[in-house]
Protein backbone atom coordinates (compact mmCIF):
# COMPACT_ATOMS: atom_id res chain seq x y z
CA UNK A 1 0.00 0.00 0.00
CA UNK A 2 3.07 2.40 0.71
CA UNK A 3 4.47 2.09 -2.39
CA UNK A 4 0.93 2.18 -4.16
CA UNK A 5 0.75 5.67 -2.41
CA UNK A 6 3.99 6.59 -3.75
CA UNK A 7 3.55 5.92 -7.09
CA UNK A 8 0.39 7.92 -7.05
CA UNK A 9 1.87 10.92 -5.23
CA UNK A 10 5.29 10.74 -8.33
CA UNK A 11 2.07 10.45 -11.06
CA UNK A 12 0.72 13.05 -9.56
CA UNK A 13 3.10 14.71 -9.63
CA UNK A 14 4.68 14.30 -13.30
CA UNK A 15 1.04 15.32 -14.45
CA UNK A 16 1.15 18.30 -12.77
CA UNK A 17 4.50 19.60 -14.23
CA UNK A 18 3.46 18.67 -17.80
CA UNK A 19 0.01 20.67 -17.36
CA UNK A 20 2.15 23.50 -15.51
CA UNK A 21 5.10 23.30 -18.55
CA UNK A 22 3.32 21.90 -21.65
CA UNK A 23 0.20 23.78 -21.83
CA UNK A 24 0.85 27.49 -21.80
CA UNK A 25 3.05 25.84 -24.93
CA UNK A 26 0.12 24.73 -26.94
CA UNK A 27 -0.84 27.09 -30.09
CA UNK A 28 2.32 28.67 -29.99
CA UNK A 29 3.90 26.99 -33.00
CA UNK A 30 2.29 26.32 -36.00
CA UNK A 31 -0.23 23.77 -36.84
CA UNK A 32 1.79 21.45 -38.69
CA UNK A 33 4.93 21.21 -36.07
CA UNK A 34 2.60 20.50 -33.04
CA UNK A 35 0.75 17.98 -35.09
CA UNK A 36 4.37 16.38 -35.31
CA UNK A 37 4.86 16.95 -31.83
CA UNK A 38 2.00 15.11 -31.04
CA UNK A 39 1.80 12.14 -33.27
CA UNK A 40 6.03 11.66 -32.18
CA UNK A 41 5.30 11.43 -28.71
CA UNK A 42 2.12 9.25 -29.17
CA UNK A 43 3.91 7.08 -31.04
CA UNK A 44 6.95 7.08 -28.27
CA UNK A 45 3.90 6.50 -25.83
CA UNK A 46 2.49 3.42 -27.74
CA UNK A 47 6.04 1.54 -27.88
CA UNK A 48 7.18 2.82 -24.41
CA UNK A 49 3.99 0.95 -22.78
CA UNK A 50 4.34 -2.44 -24.68
CA UNK A 51 8.14 -2.20 -23.51
CA UNK A 52 7.13 -1.42 -19.71
CA UNK A 53 4.41 -4.63 -19.98
CA UNK A 54 7.47 -6.81 -20.97
CA UNK A 55 9.41 -5.78 -17.76
CA UNK A 56 6.50 -6.10 -15.86
CA UNK A 57 5.77 -9.77 -17.01
CA UNK A 58 9.66 -10.70 -16.65
CA UNK A 59 8.80 -9.42 -13.14
CA UNK A 60 9.68 -5.83 -13.15
CA UNK A 61 6.93 -5.04 -10.28
CA UNK A 62 4.00 -2.82 -10.28
CA UNK A 63 5.89 0.52 -11.23
CA UNK A 64 6.36 -1.07 -14.88
CA UNK A 65 2.42 -1.59 -15.09
CA UNK A 66 1.38 1.50 -13.59
CA UNK A 67 3.92 3.61 -16.70
CA UNK A 68 2.89 1.05 -18.90
CA UNK A 69 -0.76 1.49 -18.57
CA UNK A 70 -0.37 5.41 -18.22
CA UNK A 71 1.89 5.36 -21.88
CA UNK A 72 -1.03 3.26 -23.29
CA UNK A 73 -3.97 5.42 -22.79
CA UNK A 74 -1.85 8.51 -23.47
CA UNK A 75 -0.74 7.18 -27.18
CA UNK A 76 -4.66 7.45 -27.94
CA UNK A 77 -4.96 10.76 -26.15
CA UNK A 78 -2.10 12.68 -27.94
CA UNK A 79 -3.36 11.82 -31.27
CA UNK A 80 -6.55 13.27 -30.49
CA UNK A 81 -4.72 16.08 -29.33
CA UNK A 82 -2.55 16.09 -32.89
CA UNK A 83 -5.46 15.73 -34.93
CA UNK A 84 -7.49 18.62 -33.17
CA UNK A 85 -4.36 21.27 -33.40
CA UNK A 86 -3.75 19.96 -37.22
CA UNK A 87 -7.59 20.72 -37.92
CA UNK A 88 -7.64 24.37 -36.22
CA UNK A 89 -9.25 23.35 -33.37
CA UNK A 90 -7.92 24.43 -29.43
CA UNK A 91 -6.49 21.32 -27.24
CA UNK A 92 -6.36 23.25 -23.77
CA UNK A 93 -9.28 21.58 -22.57
CA UNK A 94 -8.89 18.32 -24.15
CA UNK A 95 -5.48 18.43 -22.61
CA UNK A 96 -6.75 19.11 -19.44
CA UNK A 97 -9.34 16.02 -19.83
CA UNK A 98 -5.88 14.04 -20.74
CA UNK A 99 -4.36 14.59 -17.78
CA UNK A 100 -7.24 13.93 -15.14
CA UNK A 101 -7.72 10.60 -17.40
CA UNK A 102 -3.99 9.75 -17.13
CA UNK A 103 -3.93 10.28 -13.42
CA UNK A 104 -6.79 8.59 -13.19
CA UNK A 105 -5.32 5.29 -14.85
CA UNK A 106 -2.31 5.66 -12.86
CA UNK A 107 -3.57 5.77 -9.58
CA UNK A 108 -6.27 2.67 -10.52
CA UNK A 109 -3.92 0.11 -11.48
CA UNK A 110 -1.46 1.29 -8.95
CA UNK A 111 -4.64 0.77 -5.81
CA UNK A 112 -6.19 -1.69 -7.78
CA UNK A 113 -5.38 -5.48 -8.57
CA UNK A 114 -5.57 -7.18 -11.94
CA UNK A 115 -8.09 -7.95 -13.50
CA UNK A 116 -9.94 -4.40 -11.86
CA UNK A 117 -7.10 -2.67 -13.19
CA UNK A 118 -7.08 -3.87 -16.20
CA UNK A 119 -10.43 -3.15 -16.97
CA UNK A 120 -10.87 0.73 -15.81
CA UNK A 121 -7.25 0.68 -18.22
CA UNK A 122 -9.21 -0.62 -21.25
CA UNK A 123 -12.27 1.74 -20.68
CA UNK A 124 -10.10 4.54 -20.73
CA UNK A 125 -8.26 3.81 -23.61
CA UNK A 126 -11.57 3.41 -25.83
CA UNK A 127 -12.81 6.41 -24.23
CA UNK A 128 -9.36 7.62 -25.64
CA UNK A 129 -9.60 6.29 -29.25
CA UNK A 130 -13.22 7.05 -29.22
CA UNK A 131 -12.73 10.50 -28.87
CA UNK A 132 -9.97 10.42 -31.46
CA UNK A 133 -11.92 8.49 -33.61
CA UNK A 134 -14.57 11.24 -33.49
CA UNK A 135 -12.53 14.29 -33.85
CA UNK A 136 -10.50 13.08 -36.96
CA UNK A 137 -14.16 11.86 -38.42
CA UNK A 138 -14.98 15.36 -38.26
CA UNK A 139 -11.49 16.88 -39.33
CA UNK A 140 -11.44 18.91 -42.58
CA UNK A 141 -7.91 18.38 -43.55
CA UNK A 142 -6.65 17.93 -46.50
CA UNK A 143 -5.55 15.00 -47.89
CA UNK A 144 -8.59 12.96 -46.85
CA UNK A 145 -7.40 9.68 -47.03
CA UNK A 146 -5.28 9.40 -43.65
CA UNK A 147 -7.55 11.58 -41.31
CA UNK A 148 -10.06 8.75 -42.29
CA UNK A 149 -7.41 5.66 -41.67
CA UNK A 150 -6.74 7.78 -38.57
CA UNK A 151 -10.41 7.33 -37.58
CA UNK A 152 -11.31 3.88 -38.68
CA UNK A 153 -8.36 2.38 -36.62
CA UNK A 154 -9.12 4.12 -33.59
CA UNK A 155 -12.85 3.50 -33.63
CA UNK A 156 -12.03 -0.32 -34.05
CA UNK A 157 -9.64 -0.45 -31.47
CA UNK A 158 -11.97 1.44 -29.17
CA UNK A 159 -14.91 -1.20 -29.81
CA UNK A 160 -11.81 -4.27 -29.27
CA UNK A 161 -11.19 -2.32 -25.91
CA UNK A 162 -15.02 -2.19 -24.84
CA UNK A 163 -15.36 -6.22 -26.00
CA UNK A 164 -12.30 -6.87 -24.27
CA UNK A 165 -13.81 -6.14 -20.83
CA UNK A 166 -17.31 -7.58 -21.76
CA UNK A 167 -15.99 -10.92 -22.36
CA UNK A 168 -13.73 -10.51 -19.09
CA UNK A 169 -16.44 -9.79 -17.27
CA UNK A 170 -18.61 -11.97 -18.55
CA UNK A 171 -17.15 -15.21 -19.93
CA UNK A 172 -14.34 -14.87 -17.13
CA UNK A 173 -10.69 -13.48 -17.43
CA UNK A 174 -9.50 -16.66 -17.47
CA UNK A 175 -11.66 -18.68 -19.82
CA UNK A 176 -10.80 -19.58 -22.95
CA UNK A 177 -12.41 -17.05 -25.49
CA UNK A 178 -10.78 -14.10 -23.52
CA UNK A 179 -6.66 -15.84 -23.67
CA UNK A 180 -7.62 -16.25 -27.39
CA UNK A 181 -8.81 -13.12 -28.65
CA UNK A 182 -8.20 -10.74 -25.74
CA UNK A 183 -5.57 -11.71 -23.67
CA UNK A 184 -2.22 -9.70 -23.78
CA UNK A 185 -0.59 -11.73 -27.01
CA UNK A 186 -3.78 -10.25 -29.26
CA UNK A 187 -4.01 -7.18 -27.60
CA UNK A 188 0.09 -6.16 -28.34
CA UNK A 189 -0.91 -7.56 -32.16
CA UNK A 190 -3.59 -5.23 -32.83
CA UNK A 191 -1.81 -2.63 -30.77
CA UNK A 192 0.85 -2.63 -33.17
CA UNK A 193 -0.95 -2.62 -36.13
CA UNK A 194 -2.84 0.50 -34.98
CA UNK A 195 0.42 1.86 -34.21
CA UNK A 196 1.74 1.15 -37.84
CA UNK A 197 -1.64 2.12 -39.17
CA UNK A 198 -1.60 5.94 -37.81
CA UNK A 199 1.97 6.29 -38.18
CA UNK A 200 1.40 5.31 -41.92
CA UNK A 201 -1.38 7.91 -41.64
CA UNK A 202 0.89 10.49 -39.87
CA UNK A 203 3.82 10.47 -42.43
CA UNK A 204 0.89 10.58 -45.46
CA UNK A 205 -0.59 14.04 -43.69
CA UNK A 206 3.06 15.63 -43.37
CA UNK A 207 4.47 15.24 -46.74
CA UNK A 208 1.11 14.22 -49.34
CA UNK A 209 -0.07 16.62 -51.48
CA UNK A 210 -3.51 18.51 -50.43
CA UNK A 211 -6.17 17.99 -52.79
CA UNK A 212 -6.94 20.30 -55.60
CA UNK A 213 -10.65 21.59 -54.05
CA UNK A 214 -13.81 22.18 -56.91
CA UNK A 215 -14.32 26.02 -57.42
CA UNK A 216 -18.18 27.09 -57.39
CA UNK A 217 -19.77 30.83 -57.55
CA UNK A 218 -20.91 32.64 -54.65
CA UNK A 219 -22.46 35.88 -53.76
CA UNK A 220 -20.98 39.30 -52.00
CA UNK A 221 -21.00 38.84 -48.71
CA UNK A 222 -19.67 41.14 -45.20
CA UNK A 223 -16.30 40.72 -44.11
CA UNK A 224 -14.73 40.04 -40.72
CA UNK A 225 -11.04 40.64 -39.95
CA UNK A 226 -8.15 41.02 -37.68
CA UNK A 227 -8.53 44.87 -37.71
CA UNK A 228 -5.05 45.87 -36.26
CA UNK A 229 -2.40 42.57 -37.75
CA UNK A 230 0.46 44.35 -36.17
CA UNK A 231 -1.05 45.20 -32.53
CA UNK A 232 -2.88 41.81 -32.61
CA UNK A 233 0.74 39.76 -33.58
CA UNK A 234 2.85 42.22 -31.23
CA UNK A 235 0.27 41.34 -28.41
CA UNK A 236 -0.08 37.38 -29.09
CA UNK A 237 2.35 36.36 -31.21
CA UNK A 238 2.17 35.24 -35.04
CA UNK A 239 1.49 31.61 -34.51
CA UNK A 240 -1.54 32.43 -32.03
CA UNK A 241 -3.16 35.22 -34.12
CA UNK A 242 -3.29 32.72 -37.24
CA UNK A 243 -4.47 30.08 -34.50
CA UNK A 244 -7.73 32.56 -33.81
CA UNK A 245 -8.02 33.44 -37.82
CA UNK A 246 -8.14 29.60 -38.32
CA UNK A 247 -10.95 29.44 -35.26
CA UNK A 248 -12.69 32.45 -36.54
CA UNK A 249 -13.26 31.21 -40.59
CA UNK A 250 -14.07 27.53 -38.69
CA UNK A 251 -16.92 29.15 -36.68
CA UNK A 252 -17.73 31.09 -40.29
CA UNK A 253 -18.07 28.14 -42.04
CA UNK A 254 -20.03 26.83 -39.13
CA UNK A 255 -22.70 29.32 -39.48
CA UNK A 256 -22.24 30.05 -43.33
CA UNK A 257 -21.56 27.13 -45.47
CA UNK A 258 -20.49 29.31 -48.27
CA UNK A 259 -18.11 31.28 -46.07
CA UNK A 260 -14.94 32.66 -47.50
CA UNK A 261 -11.36 32.73 -46.34
CA UNK A 262 -10.80 36.65 -47.09
CA UNK A 263 -7.03 37.90 -45.87
CA UNK A 264 -6.64 38.51 -42.23
CA UNK A 265 -10.32 36.58 -41.56
CA UNK A 266 -13.27 35.50 -43.63
CA UNK A 267 -16.77 36.62 -45.68
CA UNK A 268 -19.74 36.07 -44.89
CA UNK A 269 -23.56 36.03 -46.24
CA UNK A 270 -25.30 35.94 -43.07
CA UNK A 271 -26.87 39.44 -41.36
CA UNK A 272 -25.00 40.75 -38.81
CA UNK A 273 -21.99 38.63 -39.09
CA UNK A 274 -19.82 40.46 -36.84
CA UNK A 275 -22.15 39.71 -33.80
CA UNK A 276 -23.12 36.73 -34.85
CA UNK A 277 -19.70 35.32 -35.43
CA UNK A 278 -18.52 37.00 -32.56
CA UNK A 279 -21.00 34.96 -30.25
CA UNK A 280 -20.03 32.02 -31.69
CA UNK A 281 -16.64 31.77 -30.96
CA UNK A 282 -16.99 33.43 -27.50
CA UNK A 283 -19.67 30.20 -26.77
CA UNK A 284 -17.73 27.65 -29.02
CA UNK A 285 -14.52 27.96 -28.86
CA UNK A 286 -13.95 29.87 -25.36
CA UNK A 287 -12.64 33.08 -27.19
CA UNK A 288 -12.16 35.77 -24.38
CA UNK A 289 -13.28 39.79 -24.28
CA UNK A 290 -9.68 40.66 -25.04
CA UNK A 291 -9.63 37.94 -28.05
CA UNK A 292 -13.16 39.08 -29.61
CA UNK A 293 -12.12 42.60 -29.57
CA UNK A 294 -9.28 42.21 -32.40
CA UNK A 295 -11.96 41.91 -34.61
CA UNK A 296 -13.91 44.30 -37.07
CA UNK A 297 -16.10 44.85 -39.69
CA UNK A 298 -13.32 44.40 -42.56
CA UNK A 299 -16.19 46.01 -45.42
CA UNK A 300 -16.61 49.37 -43.02
CA UNK A 301 -12.36 49.32 -42.89
CA UNK A 302 -12.22 48.98 -46.78
CA UNK A 303 -10.38 45.49 -46.29
CA UNK A 304 -9.81 43.46 -49.28
CA UNK A 305 -12.79 42.06 -50.81
CA UNK A 306 -13.08 38.94 -52.99
CA UNK A 307 -16.31 37.18 -52.71
CA UNK A 308 -17.49 38.23 -55.87
CA UNK A 309 -15.26 35.49 -57.16
CA UNK A 310 -15.57 31.56 -56.14
CA UNK A 311 -14.91 29.64 -53.23
CA UNK A 312 -13.55 26.22 -51.96
CA UNK A 313 -16.17 23.65 -52.24
CA UNK A 314 -16.97 22.32 -48.24
CA UNK A 315 -17.42 19.24 -47.86
CA UNK A 316 -20.80 17.54 -46.53
CA UNK A 317 -19.61 17.19 -42.67
CA UNK A 318 -18.48 20.67 -42.67
CA UNK A 319 -21.70 21.73 -43.13
CA UNK A 320 -23.72 20.60 -40.62
CA UNK A 321 -20.68 22.07 -37.78
CA UNK A 322 -21.69 24.88 -35.71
Amino acid sequence: MELALGLVAVSAAVATVVFFVAMPRIGTPGRTTLFLRFAAVAGVCAVGSSAMYFIYTAGGGILSLVLGDVAMVLAPSLLLVAVSVLDGRSARRTSAAIVALALLVAIVTAIVPLPGSLAVKALALALACGACAVAAFRADIDPLAPVRLIAVTTAVFAVYCVVRVVVGAGAGWDSLVYLVGFSYAPATVLGAAAVVLCGAAVIRLRFGAHAHEKEVECPNGSLVVVGDWELAVAAYGADRVHELVGQLRQAARGLDPRALEVPRGVELTIPDPLSTVSTCLKSDYGWKAEDVILLVDGTSTASIRTQTGTVPRRRWWRLRRS
